[in-house]
């Protein structure tokens, strides 16, 4: 089903959800040079290659108080791109009231450390995210570039049916945060010492990192995955490990090199627009491959061995794409400090075990034997990704030393 549309198939309940705001680093990524892409952009673009080649079809959410995913400009060009892979879920409107809610209660109750995680957001986010994180190129993109998108999916450049958190949270009246909502498209051009834009920039952060919350919670009462962009974590619910451990699925370096090309190969077109379309018909291309088992991406026991496979493999499945962007790509992920993309990993939820019966029931299989079997299979087929539920992070680690994962992304 397209992008906007609702699907209703069967097998609905293994579809995960991915961020869109994962999903439009993509087109932030394509808008300048190569070398111009900040680390989030860059992380958010691999994992959601990744992720589409050789997972099922995501399906994206709306806001709370949104029936469908409204987009603009180079985002409207990347939502028709990917139109036949990535779906628009539609919940019951009761399944959205009763979340929206459980967010606004659990924020209003913890008013004083919400306020700190915005406070570092500003003023220190490495502190949250770590070095390099690339947090506020993300929010000179999302109050700038992007202003216009944002404003048209949530009304502003912060989602108003959360105007009671935010209101306790910045310590702001209804009225207050109203008007600062009506005029947010103003802030950017009074620039940034302004009260309006200081208000507008602490609502969008709160905003944003509520959302991913309320998805997270969505996503764990379906029983179904959910991949997040970097920003939502600082508020996201904590997993413990005792009941459901993660399940970590390996990427060959084959495949590490393949994402990194598909990504690497849309800078081969000079627009915007054009290198999201042309991202998408790649990744269409080696996703076809894959599932037709057409290609063959293994382990190689060197890295330059691993490059020339995934190339050979892309050339093979009609990709356009040529070794200086590939270099290029791959010295740029380095210099960002976030080495290449090893392995995804799925954080179970805690409640899985009462919460999935009836998937537990559709795989004909039970869920601990089924984890523990993917949990000691190390050659495990990335094809399987969206098979087991929960929340999915990538892990980076440096050229050569796979398996040392230094952080989620």
């Amino acid at each position: 089903m397209p992008v906007g549309g609702h699907s209703q198939t069967e097998d609905s309940v293994t579809q995960g959800f991915i961020d869109w705001a994962s999903l439009t680093e993509v087109a932030n990524g394509y808008a300048g040079p190569m070398r111009d892409t900040y680390r989030w952009s860059a992380v958010s673009s691999i994992q959601a290659t990744c992720g589409i080649v050789h997972g099922r079809q995501f399906r994206v959410l709306p806001s709370p108080g949104s029936r469908r995913l409204a987009t603009k400009g180079p985002h409207d060009v990347l939502r028709t791109a990917v139109t036949d892979l990535v779906d628009s879920a539609q919940l019951p409107a009761n399944t959205v009231d009763r979340t929206a809610a459980e967010v606004s209660y659990w924020a209003q109750d913890n008013t004083t450390r919400l306020r700190e995680i915005v406070d570092t957001c500003l003023s220190n986010p490495d502190e949250l995210y770590g070095p390099r994180c690339g947090f506020d190129q993300w929010l000179t993109t999302a109050l700038g570039a992007n202003r216009e998108a944002t404003t048209l999916r949530v009304g502003g450049l912060f989602d108003l049916n959360l105007r009671t958190p935010l209101s306790a949270v910045l310590e702001v009246s209804d009225q207050e945060l109203v008007r600062a909502w009506e005029h947010s498209s103003e802030a950017a051009t009074l620039g940034t010492d302004s009260d309006l834009y200081g208000l507008v920039s602490r609502a969008h952060v709160l905003s944003i990192l509520l959302r991913g919350r309320y998805h997270d919670l969505v996503a764990r009462s379906a029983g179904i995955q959910v991949m997040h962009h970097p920003v939502r974590s600082p508020m996201l619910p904590k997993l413990t490990e005792v009941h459901v451990p993660p399940v970590p699925y390996e990427l060959t370096n084959s495949e590490r090199f393949m994402a990194q090309l598909l990504w690497a190969s849309g800078f081969a077109e000079r627009d915007a627009d054009r290198r999201i379309r042309l991202w998408a018909d790649n990744v269409r291309l080696v996703r076809t491959a894959v599932l037709a088992e057409a290609i063959d991406l293994p382990h190689r026991t060197s890295e330059t061995r691993a490059l020339d496979t995934a190339v050979d493999a892309a050339r093979s499945a009609g990709v356009r794409t040529h070794s200086r962007l590939v270099d290029d790509a791959i010295d740029l992920l380095l210099a960002a400090g976030i080495g290449v993309l090893t392995s995804f990993v799925v954080n179970g939820w805690p409640d899985m075990l009462t919460t999935l019966a009836s998937y537990v029931g559709s795989r004909k299989e039970q869920i601990g034997t089924r984890v523990a079997k993917q949990a000691l299979d190390s050659n495990r087929r990335l094809k399987h990704l969206a098979e087991t539920p929960g929340r999915v992070t990538g892990r980076f680690a440096p050229t050569g030393e796979p398996g040392t994962a230094d952080g989620d992304a």
